[in-house]
């Protein structure tokens, strides 16, 4: 790299600053031909950045630029200073914002207001939409709602990755023609040091600039940048967020073969129960599903640069709409359960009638003996479909935190401008890269993963064993909930003295793990408030869930029971402070960095929460429940209630785990490098 000393030239006017002078040494070296290099040493030559999106690249500009025009204000008299100025430096107030600046700013926080105002709009009519459909006579307005939610958000989510992808190409072009470039640059070098490799150290004479010209890159403006690094969402949420939409796609797929058996059969008259919309909302669901994963996949780090106002208005319709679809279908699945077992109550009359609960909810409206079905598709859904609704919940939970970090982080890439010298190149948090897994190019892809698992082995192993005991667990209850009623009551109570085992092993991992972290220090850079957020929004669904099942179990006097619903409400509230406080841990010491302390308990807690999850998803769900809370309640209330609280459950014991995840991985690293 060839050294640059600056030589300072006096003043010739007080009001101008010194320039500055650039002599170029005699050692010469051929630039590093990767992107990843070029950030550290660049080249001795300017390239005309009008002709291609120099930060989607790399930057060929001699990074010693002139001063001129740079920060340092003129000097004024005190005299000519009015009190305004003299205030302004003696509290350091910064400058006043320049008219174009103000502007700007003031369309973009009207544009976040007004986008956030546009959002609240959606879920509040599908607050108002999706429950009150069941008692008004409109026909289907919910549906109407939802493909309207669903066209637009597919053509916003079509038009960004067609977008991006045309960014993609057009840089990747220009990269191609900067490589070759490269290559006529160092030939030429090589060349020169052949022609005075009889000269001793002589220096060949520096006229590349009438040798080579620079190159001739495809005009493409800054319109994306991709982050990196911690806020960039972990390979751990992708997967859960593929194995969400798995879920939900094989319940699509039951849905649509439920429709699908309506209509062809003969039986049934397709005007009175084939709903038209549903098929079509059916169809496109899954499309629209596909889609989300694959954009969370492959750009869920992008930083949006072109159109902000629309990508803020796009991203909080995808917000809004995915929270509408989580209360459409905690709606449409209460439904389907209630009609369920109102075709058996009203139907076949093989349940008693004559339940002794506290409120009595009459469900025989939903009751059609013309549109009953075929016995094996109604039998199907009635027994899968209880495992399969929560994916569809917690999918959309997961992609609204991963729309809202991107909506948050529009418009802030850092390096939005190299010419004026505001790029950072030592920033390892948001550099402008194309993601692809294209080793040739040197770009980071968006889906590498590496871990460094010391001082994890003993919380792994103990963590498979207590994940092994589940498994077999649930694979009991199973067993014995088909063998006949007696056997299904040992299954029961089986499945209820592991859950109060794990929570009492888990409780104390958590109190073990928060005297640990202590020992750590306080991260100045930590995560955002987005993942405080998921864990609190949970909350109330225990609280209601322990609340209403103490008081079902209490009076039916089922004390392992009613220890197990205390013993997971203290659970869940210290754990939730523990994953509060350590995301907001680093270790600044080699000595914490070399102990790990609490990163075994750490890994135990991540696994813990996952056979957690595996309980509440894989438990034996039996039409004819033994649940005390169906006895005490009564079918219908605690089908509703069920349904409300069960995938938020589900869905904190998930997100427990990617944060004990990003815990258990950033917790342990100084905090300048989050």
């Amino acid at each position: 790299m060839p050294e640059i000393e600056l030589h300072n030239q006096p003043m010739k006017s007080p009001d101008k600053l010194n320039k500055l002078s650039v002599v170029i040494r005699d050692d010469y070296s051929i630039p590093p031909a990767t992107p990843a290099s070029e950030r550290n040493s660049q080249s001795p030559y300017i390239y005309n950045n009008r002709n291609g999106d120099i930060k989607s690249l790399s930057n060929y500009r001699l990074q010693v630029s002139d001063v001129r025009g740079g920060n340092t204000p003129r000097k004024r008299s005190v005299v000519t200073m009015d009190a305004q100025s003299i205030r302004s430096m003696e509290t350091q107030a910064p400058p006043p914002t320049s008219p174009e600046e103000n502007a700007r700013l003031s369309t973009k926080y009207l544009a976040l207001i007004l986008s956030s105002m546009y959002a609240i709009l959606l879920v509040t009519l599908g607050l108002l939409i999706y429950p009150s459909e069941p008692f008004v006579e409109l026909y289907s307005p919910s549906l109407i709602y939802s493909i309207c939610l669903l066209a637009i958000g597919f053509i916003f989510q079509s038009y960004l990755l067609l977008d991006i992808a045309r960014y993609k190409t057009v840089a990747m072009k220009n990269q191609k023609i900067k490589g070759m470039h490269l290559d006529k640059f160092a030939e030429f070098f090589r060349k020169q040091e052949e022609d005075f490799a009889n000269d001793g150290d002589r220096t060949p004479e520096l006229s590349r600039n009438s040798a080579i010209p620079s190159p001739v890159l495809i005009p493409l403006t800054h319109d994306y940048c991709f982050s990196h690094g911690r806020h960039s969402g972990s390979f751990y949420l992708k997967l859960g967020a593929a194995g969400f939409a798995l879920g939900h796609l094989v319940h699509s797929v039951l849905l649509i073969a439920v429709q699908v058996g309506y209509l062809l059969d003969e039986t049934i008259s397709n005007d009175e129960c084939v709903n038209v919309l549903q098929v079509v909302f059916d169809v496109v669901q899954p499309l629209y599903c596909f889609i989300q994963l694959y954009f969370i996949f492959k750009y869920c780090n992008v930083l949006i640069l072109r159109g902000q106002k629309l990508a803020y208005f796009g991203f909080m319709h995808m917000i809004g709409s995915s929270l509408c679809f989580w209360i459409f279908n905690i709606v449409r699945e209460t439904v389907l359960a209630l009609t369920i077992y109102a075709s058996q109550k009203y139907g076949n009359n093989t349940i008693d009638n004559t339940e002794d609960v506290i409120i009595h909810l009459d469900i025989s409206g939903l009751y059609n003996e013309n549109c009953t079905g075929s016995p094996l598709m109604t039998t199907i859904i009635s027994n899968v479909s209880p495992y399969l609704y929560p994916f569809g919940v917690e999918f959309n939970i997961l992609i609204v935190a991963v729309y809202y970090i991107i909506w948050s982080n529009i418009g802030n890439c850092e390096n939005i401008d190299a010419s004026e010298g505001s790029s950072t190149y030592d920033d390892t948090q948001t550099v402008c890269k194309i993601p692809t897994a294209h080793e040739d190019n040197d770009y980071t892809s968006n889906i590498v993963i590496y871990a460094d698992c010391h001082a994890s082995n003993k919380g792994l192993f103990l963590g498979l064993i207590l994940t092994v005991i589940v498994v077999g667990n649930l694979i009991l209850g199973f067993v014995l909930g088909n063998l006949g009623a007696d056997y299904a009551v040992v299954g029961y109570t089986i499945n209820n003295c592991v859950k109060l085992g794990m929570h009492t092993i888990m409780l104390l991992a958590v109190v073990i793990a928060f005297n640990q972290m202590r020992k750590l220090h306080i991260n100045e850079h930590p995560i955002s408030l987005l993942d405080d957020i998921l864990l609190f929004v949970c909350l109330p669904a225990f609280f209601i869930e322990t609340s209403l099942s103490m008081i079902a179990t209490v009076n039916i006097l089922n004390i392992i029971r009613s220890v197990d619903f205390m013993m997971m409400v203290i659970q869940v509230i210290l754990q939730t402070a523990l994953l509060v406080d350590g995301l907001r841990r680093c270790s600044n010491t080699r000595k914490l960095r070399r102990s790990k302390p609490g990163r075994e308990i750490l890994m135990f807690l991540l696994i813990g929460n996952v056979a957690m999850w595996m309980i509440y998803t894989f438990s034996y769900k039996s039409p004819d429940s033994l649940d005390e809370r169906y006895k005490f309640f009564g079918k219908e209330l605690w089908s509703i209630l069920g349904h409300i609280s069960l995938p938020l459950i589900m869905f904190y014991r998930f997100h427990s785990s990617v944060c004990f995840s990003d815990i258990w991985d950033a917790a342990y690293k100084p905090g300048s490098e989050h």
